[in-house]
């Protein structure tokens, strides 16, 4: 049978078209800046008098673990926000801890606490309270202490039946050893700030978190010790690296005691524009990252705006209490605005200026959603109401 001549064109122009489009739609990123929206899913209330944080969550009993601020009392609430046990665990008695730093769940086992001490121990309890075991903390010399209420510096995984945890340490070093006035930006190669938790042999790892296509250890520019934050996706395995300053992030795969870099992924806000990461910066006049926290297959970064070099210079010179000053507090309020930028997999898809609740994000979870504890409100004890988000997805 003789084909149409002009059969044939149309097929092979029809062909033609679609491939170029289908290549035009593949290869065109999405807007990397593009204003992202989220949407509240759910929300819960729990009755309780003091202030209380998430820590964890467990997706197969829908459980959440949480602490009251700045205080050892522990928390165990279900999905409708009841309270189904409450503990005080910070103390001198034999199920307790100096002080509770941060928590998560050990599987359906139990929990394991990290205690805020000299040597930060953590310690695994079961699921009546009950101290089981004691491991020594991962620091090895106190370079740098912080505070957090919402962020979560460790994370519990298994493998092979085994249990491990895998997170940040930015005390993982003695300054006689690695220290960054002499060698400069060789610090990046050398520090190794994130670590490794073998639990059942109680062994150590620690492990290098600034990322190969950081640029300033590319370049060998030294910005500060900008300790990365890490965050982990339980489901992937894998890890993101987040240094304070720069406008990078990594990612990493999760391979037995190591971590295997796989690639970096360029961060951009306009918020950020113009400001160059360098040493002698004050972080109130730098958009230094915050926080990053994993959602499903997201990354959720997090930064604050910075204040305007004269004015705060113009505070500093006022003498060094300039931070009592009232003046100054309304400055943070107005300057300071917390700013985030949404990843998924390898590529940065959007950003986000405000929530669509006030509040502090708490916590990620692995269905994609996000925790968020409600800003203070003006009804009474509506403190601790938590709003459970999700990114909208066109």
């Amino acid at each position: 049978m003789t084909k149409s001549p002009f059969l044939i064109l149309t097929t092979l122009f029809a062909s033609l078209f679609l491939s170029c489009s289908e290549k035009e739609t593949t290869s065109t990123p999405a807007n990397p800046t593009q204003e992202l929206q989220f949407e509240v899913v759910d929300s819960i209330m729990v009755d309780a008098l003091e202030m209380l944080a998430v820590l964890d969550y467990l997706p197969s009993k829908d459980l959440y673990l949480m602490k009251e601020l700045r205080k050892g009392n522990i928390f165990l609430v279900n999905g409708e926000g009841e309270i189904i046990d409450n503990r005080d665990i910070a103390g001198e008695g034999p199920d307790q801890i100096q002080m509770v730093a941060e928590g998560r769940f050990y599987g359906e086992e139990g929990y394991i606490f990290k205690e805020f001490s000299g040597t930060m121990d953590f310690s695994l309890y079961n699921l009546d309270f009950k101290k089981i075991k004691k491991f020594d903390g991962t620091l090895v010399e106190l370079n740098s202490l912080s505070i957090y209420n919402y962020k979560q510096s460790f994370s519990v995984f298994e493998e092979e039946g085994k249990s491990f945890i895998v997170g940040e340490e930015p005390n993982s070093f003695s300054k006689a050893a690695i220290d960054h006035e002499k060698i400069g930006a060789d610090f990046y190669n050398q520090a190794n700030t994130g670590f490794i938790y073998d639990l059942d042999q109680d062994s150590i790892t620690y492990v290098n978190t600034y990322p190969e296509d950081w640029e300033p250890k590319k370049i060998q520019k030294w910005v500060g010790e900008s300790y990365p934050f890490l965050s982990f996706n339980p489901k992937t395995r894998k890890v993101a690296s987040l240094p304070v300053k720069g406008n990078q992030m990594g990612l990493y795969r999760l391979d037995g005691y190591e971590l295997i870099y796989e690639t970096g992924v360029e961060l951009s806000h306009p918020d950020r524009e113009g400001h160059e990461a360098d040493s002698e910066k004050e972080g109130m006049i730098y958009p230094g990252f915050a926080d990053i926290k994993a959602f499903g297959e997201y990354q959720l970064v997090q930064f604050y705006t910075a204040m305007p070099e004269d004015v705060y210079n113009g505070f500093r010179a006022k003498g060094e209490n300039f931070q009592s000053d009232p003046e100054y507090r309304d400055a943070m309020i107005k300057y300071r605005k917390l700013r985030n930028i949404v990843v998924k997999g390898d590529r940065q898809i959007g950003i986000l200026n405000e929530f669509p609740v006030a509040g502090s994000v708490n916590l990620g979870l692995p269905d994609g959603t996000l925790i968020i504890k409600a800003a203070d409100g003006e009804v009474e004890r509506d403190y601790n109401l938590f709003y459970k988000i999700r990114l909208v997805e066109e």
